[in-house]
C-alpha cells in the first residue's frame, strides 16, 4: 500500500506529464466580411478568403446566403460575391452567422474547425477538434 507521500508524489508526476490546457476565449476569432454598396448591387470583397477560413465551399455559402436574400449573385473569379439589390452589412452579417451556427460551428464543443460531409443525401458536420459528428438540414 502505498503512502500518502507516495501518492503525492506520483500525483505531480502524473500531472508533470499532462499538456497545459489551451484556453479558448469562446469564439474564435474570424475575418470581418468587407460589404459594399456599390450602385444597386453590394459586394463582399473578401467573400473566398472568409469561406476558405470556415473551411466550407464558397459556392456553398454563396447558395445560403442568396437563397436566403432571394435575390441573384455572382461569384467573380477574385474571391468577391456580387448581390443584385442594396443590404446592409448588418443584415449580411446576420445571415452568415445563422451560416455558422448552423453549418459550421460544432454543437457540442462550439469549435469552428469542422468539416462538412455529405453522404446519401446525409448532410452532417464532424468536428476536427472534439469528433463529434452531427446531422444537419441540407440545403
Amino acid at each position: 500500500m502505498a503512502t500518502n507521500q507516495e501518492y503525492l508524489k506520483l500525483l505531480e508526476r502524473l500531472y508533470s506529464k499532462i499538456p497545459d490546457k489551451v484556453s479558448k476565449s469562446g469564439y474564435q476569432e474570424l475575418p470581418k466580411l468587407i460589404i459594399m454598396n456599390i450602385g444597386s448591387s453590394t459586394i463582399i470583397r473578401n467573400f473566398a478568403e472568409f469561406a476558405d477560413r470556415i473551411r466550407r465551399d464558397p459556392k456553398l455559402l454563396m447558395k445560403y446566403l442568396l437563397k436566403e436574400l432571394a435575390v441573384p449573385g455572382t461569384l467573380s473569379e477574385n474571391g468577391q460575391l456580387e448581390i443584385q439589390g442594396k443590404f446592409s452589412s448588418s443584415a449580411i452579417n446576420t445571415l452568415v452567422d445563422r451560416f455558422i451556427k448552423g453549418y459550421v460551428q460544432c454543437q457540442t464543443c462550439k469549435s469552428l474547425d469542422t468539416t462538412l460531409k455529405v453522404e446519401r443525401k446525409v448532410w452532417y458536420i464532424q468536428c476536427l477538434a472534439c469528433g463529434a459528428v452531427t446531422t444537419v438540414k441540407a440545403l
